[in-house]
């Protein structure tokens, strides 16, 4: 069975490289404390979300990759915090 998923468009972030590394940083270092979380879920999908950010991070400060590329390998990585009930990493830094 075939699954319908409407797609959002992304909208490209204001921030550089550096800053949204930084940013995305930001978010992801509480997740450290769900590495010995009681909930089998919780921890796996804390250090899943945890690496996968941190290597486009690193990525970013090298310049490797751009902010819009780091952006659609968030939304792969959102997809996996979404099974594991782990929190929603943004790109965007709230108004």
């Amino acid at each position: 069975m075939a699954t319908n998923t409407t797609r959002k468009p992304i909208t490209p972030t204001t921030l550089t490289a550096a800053e949204l590394a930084d940013f995305l940083v930001e978010q992801v270092v509480p997740l450290r404390a769900l590495f010995h979380s009681g909930n089998p879920d919780t921890q796996t999908g804390s250090v899943v979300v945890h690496d996968g950010v941190m290597d486009i991070a690193k990525a970013l400060r090298a310049g490797e990759i751009a902010p819009v590329v780091a952006q659609v390998r968030l939304v792969g990585i959102n997809r996996r915090a979404a099974r594991y009930y782990v929190r929603t990493i943004t790109a965007h830094r709230p108004a």
